[in-house]
Order: C-alpha cells, then sequence, then structure tokens
C-alpha cells in the first residue's frame, strides 16, 4: 500500500512542477518582450520629435536672391543673398550659362544668418547679352532661382 501512495503522489507533483516552469517561462518571455517593445518605442519617440523640429527648420528656412550685379569685364559676378526666415542658413551657390556651371567653393558655403544680407563673388567668364540662372541651394535642400542679363 504505501507503493501506491507514493506513486500518487509523484503523478500529482510532477504536473504542478511543469506548470510553474512553463508559467515562469511565459513570464520571463513576456518581460523581454515588454522590456524591448519599451526601449524601441522610447528610441522612436525621441527620434521622430528630433525629425519634426529638423522639418520645421526646413519648412521655416526662407531666402532669396535680392541683387545681381557684375564688374566692368564680366568676370566676377556679385549675387547678394537676404535671409528674410527665422532660421540661419548655410547655402552654395550655382551659375549657369548655355554652356558652362560656375559654383561657390563647396567647401566654403555662404552662411546667412536670419534677416542678414551676404554677397556671393562668384568668378565667371561671360559675355555682354548672355542671360545667366542662378541657383542658390540651401543645405537642407531648399533653392532660390534668379536670372540675371550681363549688360
Amino acid at each position: 500500500m504505501k507503493r501506491k501512495i507514493t506513486l500518487t503522489l509523484k503523478r500529482g507533483i510532477t504536473p504542478v512542477i511543469s506548470n510553474i516552469i512553463l508559467a515562469a517561462v511565459v513570464i520571463a518571455v513576456g518581460g523581454a518582450v515588454w522590456s524591448f517593445a519599451q526601449g524601441a518605442s522610447g528610441t522612436i519617440s525621441s527620434s521622430y520629435v528630433d525629425d519634426v523640429l529638423e522639418l520645421v527648420s526646413d519648412v521655416t528656412e526662407r531666402f532669396t536672391v535680392e541683387y545681381v550685379s557684375n564688374n566692368t569685364d564680366c568676370s566676377i559676378l556679385h549675387i547678394w543673398l537676404f535671409n528674410y526666415g527665422s532660421v540661419n542658413v548655410t547655402t552654395d551657390v550655382y551659375v549657369f550659362t548655355n554652356d558652362t556651371t560656375y559654383s561657390s567653393d563647396p567647401n566654403n558655403p555662404y552662411f546667412i544668418g536670419s534677416g542678414e544680407y551676404v554677397c556671393a563673388n562668384i568668378t565667371v567668364s561671360v559675355q555682354s547679352g548672355e542671360v545667366l540662372t542662378i541657383k542658390v541651394h540651401s543645405r537642407r535642400q531648399n533653392n532660390a532661382y534668379a536670372s540675371y542679363l550681363v549688360p
């Protein structure tokens, strides 16, 4: 009789232990998934805020070509840029003729503070009567265009 009681007790303990182990594994896996999801959502939300703030700067960036002139022998083009936006702008300047492109030094871009004027001097080789297309390209991928007829 003792033998049957011992076997009966062992059979009753095994399902309980397996249920405890299974519950512990489920809780551990659930905790790991919850921890990962919380960390990922925190990273995504902070990245989202940074991206939105950068887009606000992109949208509020405002600049224009205010005035264009050249020296007497048409070798230097003076391009006056005005930043009428609320954020500072870093720009590169390009001048296009029929077959040639002139540009500012990409390693020394023009920095235009909010509400400020900057004169960009571009060395060109053009003739009187040529029409030039001017493109001012900001580092935030915005553009301003102008045309200039060389007198």
